[in-house]
């Protein structure tokens, strides 16, 4: 059965952080720390990944991505995917920036990885290497060459797809949106490899203030431009993305999450932290509800559970319609279930 929150949307996949922001390896300049900002105390172990995936399966959740930090950091990550690749999943995917892929491609693919989202953040090897480090350094050829290796080393094990990631800047990689057309084309195209392009999100190091405003730049004429172009356009359910055919073969997905009141109101992914607590959204951190404790400290099954159940009960949407009016309860797609929880203190 799956769980709707009060505000009408269902739960169907996870984000899980597998390492704190604070322990990348890259320091990008607009890094948004997926929202946590503390040092960690502790970490999941594969064991402990595993099992709250598998209890919430039991929810209809079948949709995972895995992410940072950088999740390939993680030394036990080939066991996590393994793990999670037994489980039966519907979707079983990684954010990553590339590091150790073009050793691991393979056998990620081997134990259960079925796609991946690779940072690429410029086609120009030094803004990349500013991009990621905040400083021109001379190492930026080198580190650039390795994420186009780690590309190729995904699109080679039959990852499908492989989405590049691009967090478009004013004045630093604006002007690059055609050649990062180009350059997907080059590593594939068509089903294989898609761009990706993703607006600045005002949190983290880009939150509100004299950076958001220097580098923000909208997608706006982007997309006016992709719909008079493309041959074929898909509106995906996950916060309404678009995506778009052009006519070269290459697919380009829009991502615009800043004030998007469709964006919010349409996911469907609920976020666990590194270290094992629920986060219902990317731009809170006052509504986090802790599972790690209870399943260190013996917690059943049905305990956890009740614990997602609260995060649902406190998921809401950050952009949102006027007047939206919440459900006093959440409810489940089989008929005659609801969930009437009281709101925990401080929320």
């Amino acid at each position: 059965m799956t769980v709707i929150d009060r505000f009408g949307r269902p739960v169907l996949g996870l984000r899980i952080s597998l390492t704190p922001s604070s322990k990348c390896n890259f320091n990008c300049v607009f890094c948004h720390k997926e929202g946590i900002y503390d040092e960690p105390d502790t970490l999941m172990t594969p064991e402990e990944i595993e099992r709250i995936v598998r209890i919430l399966m039991d929810f209809d959740v079948r949709l995972v991505k895995l992410t940072g930090g950088e999740p390939m950091l993680r030394n036990d990550i080939l066991e996590i995917v393994g793990r999670l690749g037994r489980l039966g999943l519907r979707d079983l995917s990684m954010t990553t920036n590339g590091t150790r892929f073009p050793k691991l491609a393979r056998e990620l693919r081997k134990r259960g990885l079925m796609r991946v989202n690779m940072s690429l953040h410029s086609v120009d090897p030094r803004k990349y290497c500013w991009i990621i480090t905040g400083t021109d350094a001379e190492g930026g050829v080198k580190r650039y060459e390795y994420t186009v290796d780690a590309i190729r080393s995904a699109v080679e094990a039959g990852l499908r797809p492989v989405k590049l990631n691009v967090v478009v800047m004013r004045g630093i990689n604006d002007d690059e949106i055609d050649r990062f057309i180009e350059f997907t084309g080059e590593m594939g195209g068509g089903e294989k490899v898609m761009l990706q392009l993703i607006e600045l999100v005002p949190e983290g190091e880009a939150s509100e203030g004299e950076f958001f405003k220097r580098y923000y730049y909208s997608l706006e004429d982007v997309e006016r431009r992709l719909e008079r172009e493309a041959e074929k356009i898909v509106v995906r359910t996950l916060h309404m993305r678009r995506q778009y055919l052009l006519p070269t073969g290459v697919w380009v997905e829009l991502v615009r999450p800043s004030k998007n009141c469709d964006f919010c109101m349409n996911n469907t992914r609920m976020r666990i932290t590194y270290d094992g607590k629920f986060k219902p959204c990317l731009m809170r951190d006052d509504n986090h509800v802790d599972f790690l404790t209870a399943m260190r400290s013996g917690a059943s099954d049905e305990e956890l559970k009740e614990l997602f159940l609260r995060a649902v009960w406190v998921r809401e949407p950050f952009w949102k319609p006027p007047k939206l009016t919440p459900s006093p309860s959440i409810s489940f797609t089989d008929p005659g279930q609801e969930a009437l929880l009281p709101q925990p203190k401080g929320f």
